[in-house]
């Protein structure tokens, strides 16, 4: 190794090697530019045409109306790399500062916002009209609009909104008077149950029903419940009764914890149910005084489609006879039906003419007080009566546990009986004065006064009766009942509750 380095030609050639090694160094960034290289990094200038971005503005306080452009053109300046395919069109800005707007117009300067690099030659414009209005909040109830109709024989009741306070709805000043209502709408077609919906979306509507599209509603969407349902009516609970107590027991108090029933169905049938009488208490249950609770089950009445509640109790309250604190009560006006009429016939209540009469019962305190005068019915039996006027008797359906008092327990009314009116015209009375030639001619009095003679004692009677109070005919009616049968306790044609 010692030789080499000692040795004149290996040096010679060592040192020409190192030598050129360093030209090569010194001389690498010399060397001129390629015809593409130059171009990359040569200026150029373009023009653009830039939107115009605001920022800055309160919202809660302005809404920007306007501006008087919304696009700038620019001409700029860059590495024609940089202005070719570096940046993006978004990359390219004009913003204008709506931070110390006020209300109505406002010129404002525009600023480039450009990438780094690049250089503005030129904007046009350079200024900006700006138009700002004042917010305005004014609160409305939400009106919900169901859409479409619940299944056959259901019916959509009122919307329940949550929150059921009123809305905000926010706009310029001088645009919310246009405001005429806040809406949403659900859907209710086919429904047979609660139609409910988590979101239902508002929006503002004008008098014209026209959406006020800018219009912002803060809470902007609320949850919404529509009850769909059967029509229904709601009637009186009646309770009947059957079998009898053990004797020397009463009914103290009978007390069902509903006094009214929900019946569903459709209108027709809801229209003729007055009350609901199908529950029967069976009394042979009860066979010693005291306090128990029995359940029964309800049923819907025919026709209808269902009823609620389902089931109810009832608490049953038995005592001994002489222990149960009994009371009278009066039943003004119980009206009195007739029956049994004969075939061509028509009846006519005389007396009473109010066509009822005043009813007193005894029984239980409690018992009585649930009672009014349709639990009572009277009814006068025509059968087998001619043509012609009569006293009746009256018999009375009463309550097991009530009893007519004394002043009550002979009961009667007077009816008159004719013919119907175009059986007379067809079949002629034979003791009409064209056929029955005995007839008295009419007197040269009743000939000129234009009437015929009429009977006293039948015309002092009609008279009384038609000036007779109505009360005091009823009244009459008992009397004379009275009068008839002076025993309370025998047959009298009525028919008395008897204790149970």
């Amino acid at each position: 190794m010692d030789k080499w380095f000692n040795n004149n030609t290996f040096a010679k050639i060592l040192a020409l090697a190192v030598s050129l090694l360093l030209w090569f160094m010194i001389h690498l960034d010399e060397v001129p530019t390629t015809p593409t290289i130059t171009a990359g990094i040569s200026s150029k200038v373009v023009e653009r045409t830039v939107p115009v971005q605001p920022y800055g503005l309160d919202s809660n306080a302005y809404v920007l109306t306007s501006l008087s452009t919304d696009e700038v053109r620019l001409e700029i300046k860059g590495q024609r790399s940089m202005l070719t395919s570096i940046f993006t069109n978004d990359d390219y800005k004009v913003l204008v500062d709506l931070s110390q707007v006020k209300d109505g117009s406002n010129t404002l300067p525009l600023v480039p916002d450009l990438p780094s690099g690049v250089e503005v030659v030129s904007m046009e414009p350079s200024m900006v009209t700006v138009n700002v209005e004042k917010l305005g909040t004014k609160s409305f109830n939400v009106n919900i609009v169901p859409e479409g109709e619940p299944s056959a024989g259901y019916t959509a009741g009122t919307p329940v909104v949550e929150p059921s306070s009123p809305v905000k709805v926010t706009l310029p000043e001088g645009q919310l008077d246009a405001v005429a209502s806040v809406q949403g709408s659900v859907s209710v077609k086919d429904a047979k149950d609660d139609v409910i919906q988590k979101k239902v979306k508002l929006q503002a509507y004008d008098a014209e029903g026209k959406v006020i599209e800018n219009a912002i509603i803060t809470p902007q969407a609320v949850e919404v419940r529509i009850p769909v349902s059967q029509p229904y009516t709601k009637v009186p609970l009646r309770i009947q009764y059957s079998g009898q107590l053990p004797d020397g027991l009463v009914l103290s108090s009978v007390e069902p914890n509903v006094k009214e029933v929900s019946v569903y169905g459709s209108e027709e049938v809801l229209a003729g149910i007055q009350s609901y009488d199908q529950t029967t208490l069976d009394l042979t249950q009860f066979t010693q005084s005291g306090t128990s609770t029995v359940n029964v089950d309800l049923t819907a009445p025919s026709g209808s489609e269902k009823i609620e509640p389902s089931s109810i109790q009832i608490k049953v309250t038995v005592s001994p006879y002489d222990e149960v604190e009994t009371t009278t009560k009066v039943f003004p006006n119980v009206p009195i039906n007739l029956s049994g009429l004969g075939t061509g016939l028509e009846s006519e209540l005389v007396t009473p003419k109010s066509g009822g009469l005043n009813i007193t019962l005894t029984g239980s305190r409690n018992m009585l007080e649930g009672l009014s005068g349709d639990d009572i019915k009277l009814t006068g039996d025509l059968r087998g009566l001619a043509v012609g006027t009569h006293e009746i008797k009256l018999e009375a359906d009463l309550p097991r546990f009530a009893k007519l008092d004394k002043a009550s327990n002979s009961l009667s009314a007077t009816v008159k009986i004719s013919e119907k009116a175009e059986d007379a015209t067809a079949s002629p009375d034979p003791n009409s004065s064209e056929d029955n030639p005995s007839s008295p001619d009419p007197s040269p009095a009743e000939v000129e006064n234009g009437k015929p003679n009429t009977d006293p004692v039948e015309e002092q009677n009609e008279s009384n009766t038609e000036h007779q109070d109505p009360s005091q005919q009823g009244s009459a009616a008992t009397n004379r009942g009275s009068v008839n049968n002076n025993d309370n306790n025998s047959s009298s044609g009525s028919k008395s509750g008897s204790n149970p």
